[in-house]
């Protein structure tokens, strides 16, 4: 049975009691959060806005919109441009994922490694970590030279089934449990090749489990192709992952497979450092 607040046991029934009130002033608390981080998360996606297109865009009232913007603009997060009028965030808020990025184990451990794979294959890598039915990028290296500009950065998030890094980590699960993030996925056909059908998706993670490399070509951007694998973390549990992003062209044949070796043995040594407990 589902209680809702007023019939938990031993608690006062009324609204009012102190209980209640205090229930309520967490739940004005809770809510404040959240329209605060769907500012912030419409302002990153979007960039400078205008309080009336973050209202429409959010659904929430100017009064509301203006309180917000006006806290994030006192602790420095966000800026109010002189000439528009509107708001942007501040490099401040990327310091703050700089250090959450710092900090964590597994992208600290895996970046020499990464960086090494990016300037022997002279493309671009990506790390990335599942975020329930997504990816997440959690780190990105460009090489030094013959760089190809990708629409990827650090915090992106794409459904697993719509890139190679994620493929590759869905062909860990059972066809059961693909079925269910399916489900629950928001599938986005972004050109002319991404995969919008189950079944193509099953047959294609079949081929993954045989040889260990998912492919994504153009699906997500024209011209591009991506290869990824999959990285197992200390548990054994596979919520990591590579991926080399580069034009289509560069990536036939020899080229293609001199690619995948390189990625593979990348995978290993990450392996070796984040995939397992040390022992003694």
């Amino acid at each position: 049975m589902i209680l809702n607040e007023y019939q938990i046991p031993g608690r006062p029934g009324r609204a009012g009691t102190e209980y209640g009130a205090g229930q309520n002033m967490a739940r004005e608390t809770i809510q404040s959060v959240e329209r605060t981080f769907q500012v912030i998360e419409l302002l990153a996606e979007k960039g400078a806005m205008g309080v009336r297109e973050i209202g429409h865009e959010t659904g929430l009232h100017s009064t509301v919109v203006h309180r917000v913007l006006g806290t994030l603009v006192d602790m420095g997060y966000a800026d109010q441009e002189a000439e528009t009028g509107r708001y942007l965030l501040t490099y401040k808020m990327l310091a703050v994922g700089n250090c959450i990025q710092e900090r964590n184990s597994a992208v600290k451990l895996a970046h020499p490694y990464l960086a090494a794979l990016s300037e022997e294959c002279r493309e671009t890598v990506h790390f990335v970590e599942r975020a329930g039915t997504n990816i997440r990028y959690i780190d990105k290296i460009t090489p030094t030279a013959n760089m190809f500009a990708t629409g990827s950065h650090v915090g992106l998030e794409f459904p697993l089934a719509g890139t190679a890094v994620g493929k590759a980590i869905l062909a860990e699960l059972s066809e059961e449990e693909v079925k269910a993030v399916w489900q629950d996925s928001h599938i986005v056909q972004y050109t002319a090749h991404t995969i919008c059908d189950l079944d193509r998706l099953l047959s294609e993670l079949k081929d993954t489990r045989k040889t260990g490399f998912a492919y994504d070509r153009e699906e997500r951007e024209a011209g591009l192709f991506c290869v990824g694998v999959s990285v197992p973390d200390y548990r054994g549990m596979y919520n990591y992952g590579i991926s080399i992003s580069a034009p289509l062209a560069r990536m036939q044949d020899e080229r293609l497979e001199e690619v995948k070796q390189k990625l593979w043995d990348t995978r290993e040594r990450i392996t070796s450092i984040i995939g397992a407990r040390r022992k003694g």
